[in-house]
C-alpha cells in the first residue's frame, strides 16, 4: 500500500501568488500553487529561504477541492514604486505614446493624483477549502514529523492567513484522496439522507507533471457535518508524534 501525508487548507483568506502583471497588481492563482506547497513543507521542516532540500522539488501533491473560494479584493497605499513607473512608461510607449510625454507623475496610479502614495490591489482567496496528499518515495517520515510539529509556523500563503483546524489530518492510504468525504455546502432539512456523491475537482503536481498541474474529477461522497468527515478521517489516518529526544 503507498501512504501519503494529507493537509487541510481551509481559513478565511488564502493567497497563492500568481504572475504579477506590475508592482502594484499581485493577483492569487485559484489553487494552492505547486511552488506554494512546497514552500509550505520547507518551512514545517525549518528550512531557511534559498536554503530548501532540492528533494522537495520530488514531491507530487494531488489538490482536491472541497469548497470553491470567492475572488476578494484588497487595496491597500505604499509608496510610489519605481518599478511600477517603468511599467506604465513601457505601457503607454507601446500604445502610441512618444517617450518624452510617457513621463512624470501620470506614470503611477495615486488617490490624490500628485503622486504622493500608490495603491496596491491585490486579490485572495475567501473562503476555499483544500485536501492536499502530499507522496514521497523517500522522505514521508521527515515530512510527517515536520507537519506534526513545524519548525516555522504554517500559513496560507501569507504569514496573516492562518489555516483553520484540524490543518494535520494524518497519514495513510493514497487512495484516501477518493475516499474521506466531502462537507456539503448546503443546510439539509430531512434527517437520515442517504450520503450521496458529487463531482470534485483535482489537481496533481509533480516532476513528471506541466506546471500547471493535470486536472480531474472523481464522485466524492457527501456528509452533512464535519464530524462526519473528522470521524472517518480519525478512522483511516493516523496522526504519530515524534519521541521527544
Amino acid at each position: 500500500m503507498i501512504e501519503s501525508l494529507y493537509i487541510r487548507l481551509s481559513g478565511p483568506l488564502q493567497s497563492w501568488a500568481g504572475p504579477a502583471v506590475s508592482g502594484n497588481i499581485i493577483r492569487t492563482e485559484p489553487w494552492p500553487t505547486r511552488s506554494g506547497l512546497i514552500g509550505l513543507l520547507a518551512g514545517a521542516l525549518g528550512a531557511e529561504r534559498g536554503k530548501w532540500p532540492e528533494w522537495l522539488n520530488d514531491i507530487e501533491f494531488v489538490v482536491r477541492q472541497d469548497r470553491r473560494p470567492n475572488i476578494v479584493d484588497d487595496f491597500h497605499t505604499i509608496n510610489p514604486r519605481t518599478e511600477s513607473a517603468l511599467f506604465r512608461r513601457r505601457h503607454l510607449i507601446v500604445q502610441g505614446l512618444s517617450s518624452g510625454k510617457a513621463k512624470g507623475k501620470a506614470l503611477i496610479f495615486t488617490p490624490d493624483a500628485q503622486g504622493g502614495t500608490s495603491v496596491v490591489n491585490r486579490t485572495y482567496l475567501a473562503d476555499g477549502e483544500f485536501i492536499v496528499r502530499i507522496t514521497s518515495e523517500k522522505h514521508l517520515d521527515e515530512l510527517e514529523n515536520a507537519l506534526a510539529t513545524p519548525g516555522f509556523v504554517t500559513y496560507l500563503g501569507r504569514k496573516a492567513f492562518a489555516p483553520d483546524f484540524p490543518f494535520y489530518l494524518g497519514r495513510g492510504s493514497a487512495d484516501c484522496i477518493n475516499e474521506i468525504p466531502v462537507v456539503s455546502n448546503l443546510h439539509r432539512t430531512v434527517e437520515n439522507e442517504q450520503p450521496q456523491s458529487q463531482p470534485v475537482t483535482m489537481v496533481t503536481y509533480g516532476p513528471f507533471h506541466p506546471a500547471s498541474g493535470r486536472r480531474n474529477q472523481t464522485a466524492i461522497t457527501v456528509v452533512n457535518q464535519r464530524d462526519e468527515q473528522l470521524s472517518f478521517i480519525s478512522d483511516h489516518l493516523v496522526i504519530r508524534r515524534q519521541l521527544a529526544a
